[in-house]
């Protein structure tokens, strides 16, 4: 690939992965909705606006620290967290449970729809992998997947906290939500981030759940 090509394909993924992380927090907030709270929707949180969506430290911090400790092969963020209240939902256990899965299911449905698009130029072109376009759906569809698992991390306020929580006894729930409140979780995730072994073994795990799912979804 050229060099002009290449910064042109950078600009497409960096757009289509903003606006990837702009989806994950507009489907919480949509799905908070559905449950009968409406705090997302009255702060604007449901749009395809990026800016409201900006988090010093997720969208600007964390892609930073993930680019350089990867040695430029590897970025990963967020967003600020959609504000939403679990006592307005009509189903407390289930809405909660439900708009944490929102966001991870969107990015899973944008990587499946990346990668299909993919499948549909390879098969248009004979010749995907050589292609601009395929470049830039393969990337997309790796980081939404990246995203999904990332979130999946059941540190507080990571989405997956959210499910782990109910596997917790009841008086261990509440300090384990604490971390998340008190910004404890961030830190225990910074310092996870920057453990070598630790962050090799996580992205070890990482990408192979990566590729197994990329293995069967890309039919060439």
């Amino acid at each position: 690939m050229m060099p002009m090509d290449e910064m042109t394909a950078k600009i497409f993924i960096i757009a289509f992965l903003v606006e990837s992380i702009v989806l994950h927090e507009m489907a919480h907030g949509y799905v908070a909705w559905l449950f009968g709270d409406q705090t997302a929707k009255r702060q604007g949180r449901i749009t395809f606006n990026p800016i409201p969506h900006i988090d010093p430290l997720w969208t600007i911090v964390i892609p930073i620290v993930a680019y350089f400790l990867s040695g430029g092969t590897f970025i990963i963020g967020g967003a600020k967290p959609v504000p939403v209240n679990p006592f307005n939902y009509r189903r407390p256990v289930l809405g909660d449970i439900c708009v944490s899965v929102a966001g991870v299911a969107a990015n899973f449905l944008i990587a499946v729809i990346m990668i299909l698009l993919l499948n549909i130029v390879h098969f248009i072109s004979g010749n995907s992998t050589g292609t601009l376009v395929a470049h830039v759906l393969l990337n997309v569809a790796l980081l939404n997947i990246v995203l999904a698992m990332f979130n999946l991390i059941p540190i507080p306020p990571l989405d997956g906290s959210h499910l782990f929580k109910y596997l917790l006894p009841q008086e261990l729930r509440h300090s384990y939500e604490k971390l998340g409140r008190t910004g404890a979780g961030f830190i225990i995730l910074i310092l996870l981030i920057n453990i070598p072994g630790l962050w090799n073994i996580f992205s070890t795990v990482l990408f192979g759940l990566r590729d197994f799912l990329l293995g069967n979804l890309i039919f060439f």
